[in-house]
């Protein structure tokens, strides 16, 4: 069963967004938790360098491809 209490709730995003049904959007596992991006472009910067994004060392991308 789904925790709908999250998704009332909103959870918050690798790069310090709040999104609600996060099955809809970009996620990776970082240190064996998955984490969700507000969209793509978030997901290719954290790829390129996943310690310095997750620091919040990388400038996050102001648009998506």
């Amino acid at each position: 069963m789904e925790d709908q209490g999250n998704q009332q709730e909103g959870m918050k995003t690798a790069c310090g967004g709040v999104i609600r049904n996060p099955e809809r959007f970009p996620s990776a596992i970082y240190q064996s938790v998955r984490v969700y991006f507000c969209n793509i472009a978030c997901l290719r910067v954290y790829e390129q360098a996943p310690d310095a994004f997750m620091r919040g060392e990388v400038e996050h991308p102001t648009e998506e491809d």
